[in-house]
């Protein structure tokens, strides 16, 4: 493996995953600089089962919340609207994925990587599932515990 040819094919890509997730420009420039030490790092543990982007995104989820020291405060009013909007179906605005980010701070590990891939990669239950290696229904169970806790974090933080 080599990650200076990762750098120059992936580099981008993962600048774009980071920005995306903090919207600081020197911020995701410091999290890329940071996801390439670990990929060097950690290299032997790269095993070939996923795409090296795949790997390099989850590294850079991992760099991200890594870099969240306190989690945000979140609004009863608006966390019980994103519950009641995706109960309904109704599809989300960009803006929506702020609140998703302050509300994974305070996630499992288990349920990042699904609820990344749901609300910012913006994949069905089926393409999460099959990404991670689970089944449809543990996504879809662990999607709506991630909203159930959302609710009552919202309904104990007033």
């Amino acid at each position: 493996m080599n990650i200076e040819g990762w750098y120059q094919r992936y580099g981008e890509s993962v600048y774009r995953r980071c920005y995306r997730l903090c919207r600081d420009r020197s911020q995701a420039l410091d999290l890329t600089q940071e996801v390439f030490l670990r990929a060097h790092r950690y290299r032997d543990s790269y095993r070939g089962e996923a795409s090296p982007l795949a790997w390099l995104f989850r590294l850079s989820d991992r760099c991200f919340f890594d870099s969240i020291r306190k989690p945000p405060p979140v609004a009863l009013d608006e966390v019980l609207a994103f519950v009641e909007a995706e109960r309904e179906g109704v599809e989300r605005e960009f803006g929506d994925c702020d609140l998703v980010l302050r509300l994974l701070a305070r996630s499992p590990d288990d349920v990042r990587a699904i609820v990344l891939h749901r609300y910012f990669d913006e994949l069905d239950l089926e393409t999460i599932a099959e990404r991670l290696g689970l089944n449809e229904r543990t996504v879809r169970r662990k999607l709506q515990r991630f909203l159930e806790h959302a609710e009552k974090l919202a309904r104990g933080a007033r």
